[in-house]
């Protein structure tokens, strides 16, 4: 934030106002500077499994990352007076915020289709991005790949 400050103006005749010099600022300059650098490191991974037919996995990767939640600035200057009353406040908390992850949802349906497409939407604070996955199936006709041993 730049403010430029002018300096005030003298009354008419001020005679000892003029005879001691004063120094005025030009300009008043800020600068902050945040460095995301996480402390550590959290990792958050889910599973659920629901019953032989549905299967969802999360995997969710958080890093502390400093973020600034408030700040407030009092500036008070008065006139014909040498002093400045400067208050600045910034508010930094540690928020967790998800920087990548991966989902994997694998869903049985009632009725049997050879092609599945699922499509994620994601949005993290930026603009909207979207993912879009197509698998195609065929049938196999050897018996012991339809169970257990088919993952393998």
């Amino acid at each position: 934030m730049w403010l430029s400050l002018q300096p005030p103006a003298r009354p008419p005749n001020s005679p000892a106002l003029e005879m001691r010099p004063r120094m005025l600022p030009v300009f008043f300059g800020e600068s902050i500077e945040v460095h995301p650098e996480p402390t550590h490191a959290i990792r958050c991974n889910s599973e659920v499994k629901y019953a032989s037919e549905k299967h969802f996995r999360d995997n969710v990767f958080y890093a502390p990352v400093p973020t600034v939640t408030a700040y407030s600035e009092t500036i008070v200057a008065a006139p014909n007076c040498t002093w400045r009353n400067y208050r600045s406040q910034l508010t930094l908390e540690p928020r967790p915020r998800a920087l990548h992850f991966c989902s994997t949802t694998i869903i049985f349906p009632k009725h049997a289709r050879n092609t599945f497409r699922t499509t994620l939407h994601c949005s993290l604070g930026r603009s909207s991005r979207w993912f879009t996955s197509s698998v195609h199936l065929q049938l196999c006709g050897h018996p012991r790949l339809l169970g257990p041993a088919a993952a393998l």
